[in-house]
């Protein structure tokens, strides 16, 4: 998970649609415009998992859902009002419900909320590409884990393989052993935390918190020999 952090200006259309009389979510018809906006913010990965999303193909998510269930602490007038604000919004990846908003339907966060910086602090992970809870109510972060399936097959090994057929290969062809040195690690894992510049505008890499683990792990644990 990613810290939506800079969030841009709300879109006018937007704005100006929740004013106009019963205005739902469902009436808005410029979500594409809303698409772009969130996705250019999240550097174009998605607010759960970390996987690229574009414009087109990435799907608009409310993290307080759009419809009242019975174990929300909203009315369901709260959850209407909460489905027209763009702080309430974030882009994630399109998924056959393996993962991510798909999977998690209406079912509530306990705490994990990509709107809020601690987000980042109350996830760790393995060297296999696992998922897990860190820091403190380790509990509630785990239930949000298996509702998001961020720890699922398919999520461990795109995050694996990111690092290992991507980020280190490449790492290990510019730089020989002798080399590498704990500034080097955290200089990569830094780099890695940070949007780059493309072709396509300021992008983060895929599963970018993952890779900057991985290289503070080395820094943490790398002996010359």
């Amino acid at each position: 998970m990613k810290y939506i952090n800079n969030r841009n200006k709300e879109p006018k259309e937007l704005a100006e649609y929740r004013e106009t009389p019963d205005a739902t979510y469902d009436g808005f018809a410029e979500k594409k415009i809303v698409r772009q906006s969130l996705s250019d913010e999240q550097g174009y990965i998605c607010a759960y998992c970390m996987g690229r999303i574009e414009t087109d193909t990435c799907t608009i998510e409310h993290y307080i859902p759009q419809k009242h269930h019975q174990d929300s602490p909203y009315s369901e007038e709260e959850h209407k009002q909460q489905s027209l604000l763009y702080s309430n919004m974030c882009a994630v990846c399109d998924n056959k419900a393996e993962h991510c908003d798909k999977k998690r339907g209406n079912i509530p966060l306990e705490i994990l909320n990509p709107h809020n910086p601690s987000c980042e602090e109350l996830i760790t992970y393995s060297l296999d590409g696992s998922i897990l809870p860190a820091g403190r109510e380790k509990e509630k972060v785990q239930k949000d884990i298996d509702t998001l399936g961020l720890d699922c097959n398919k999520l461990k090994k795109l995050r694996y393989g990111a690092w290992s057929d991507d980020i280190w290969k490449r790492f290990k062809q510019e730089y020989e052993e002798k080399d590498w040195s704990k500034e080097l690690f955290l200089k990569y894992a830094e780099k890695y935390r940070n949007k780059k510049k493309t072709k396509k505008g300021l992008r983060f890499h895929v599963y970018c918190n993952f890779i900057a683990w991985y290289f503070d792990y080395y820094a943490n644990n790398y002996k010359k020999r």
